[in-house]
């Protein structure tokens, strides 16, 4: 069935990829990088390396935010560490679960606690989807009248909602409590224990809500990174584009990469052509542009890739069978 269901996101990204390149020209393609390098784009290519690095910092610090609120003290220069192996694991593994699984092993073996150590990979992570879907949703309010497509407004803040309640629920206590019987009556391979350990350790921040609007913040913050590290691109790619289009396009089109595929490659791209070719945006530079996202992290997260390899690695008491 794993492999069934890889074997299917792979034909989608695929296909789409393929067909994209087929329609705009692999050719044209070239012609705009080569236009980089001549227009003195390479300035703004460095300027999206280190852009992405401080978001990727940002999001660093919203993990750390998050274990303090647990008591964990870890050092920000691990967790920056940790987090540049997980992106290198996302952006060369065939899924973004394969990241934060690593991410989840370093961390426990500094918090020694594994249901903490997964429950602020999994907070973290759903705070980030919920600021895009957050800042989706605002850019479709604000362009309502140049982007009339109410079927996107209603998706961005239907899932926001979702992740809201979610949250809200679980430091509740009644729909904790509800939750928790549910799930304990789950007994296949452990499943039920295990999602309930993740419950209680997001049930932990009942009264500790501040931290998880700070996570938030800092979430909005990240997510503003990236689409600036957009803008620079853009840039370079000699587009002129509003920061605030950027802001929808970049948004939108993540909310898009969850249908299936490989890292959203082909979904990414197919999302970039639709919206920049609404103001004027050849298909060749929004392809482009949207390789480009692909790049620059792959970029960043090749230092990760470095530290896996310099650290030395000790048996840890979480594997992926326990995750």
């Amino acid at each position: 069935m794993r492999f069934f269901k890889f074997a299917v996101r792979m034909i989608i990204s695929a296909g789409l990829l393929i067909y994209l390149l087929y329609y705009v020209g692999i050719n044209a393609i070239v012609d705009e990088f080569n236009n980089i390098l001549a227009n003195s784009g390479l300035v703004y290519i460095v300027y999206a390396l280190l852009i992405g690095l401080v978001a990727v910092l940002i999001m660093s610090t919203r993990w750390q935010v998050i274990l303090r609120g647990y008591g964990y003290d870890t050092r920000w220069g691990k967790l920056f560490g940790y987090y540049l192996i997980g992106m290198f694991f996302n952006n060369f593994l065939p899924s973004t679960i394969g990241g934060d699984v690593i991410r989840v092993i370093k961390v426990v073996d500094d918090v020694q606690n594994k249901s903490s150590a997964l429950a602020s990979v999994i907070i973290e992570r759903l705070m980030g989807v919920a600021a895009t879907l957050f800042l989706a949703f605002l850019s479709l309010l604000v362009l309502w009248q140049e982007f009339h497509n109410p079927r996107l407004l209603y998706i961005s803040g239907f899932l926001f909602l979702v992740i809201a309640l979610f949250f809200f629920g679980l430091i509740r206590n009644r729909p904790f409590k509800y939750l928790v019987r549910i799930f304990d009556t789950i007994k296949w391979f452990n499943i039920g224990e295990k999602f309930n350990r993740v419950f209680e350790a997001i049930h932990y921040f009942q009264k500790r809500r501040r931290i998880l609007a700070y996570a938030f913040i800092y979430s909005l913050f990240s997510q503003a990174g990236f689409v600036i590290m957009n803008y620079a691109l853009a840039h370079a790619l000699k587009i002129e584009i509003s920061l605030t289009y950027l802001f929808l396009v970049v948004m939108v089109t993540f909310i898009i990469t969850i249908l299936p595929s490989i890292n959203g490659i082909g979904i990414r791209e197919f999302g970039f052509i639709s919206l920049l070719s609404r103001v004027g945006v050849s298909n060749a530079t929004a392809l482009s542009l949207s390789f480009m996202n692909l790049i620059i992290p792959m970029i960043i997260s090749l230092s990760g890739a470095v530290l896996f390899v310099l650290q030395k690695h000790k048996p840890s008491e979480v594997t992926y069978e326990d995750i």
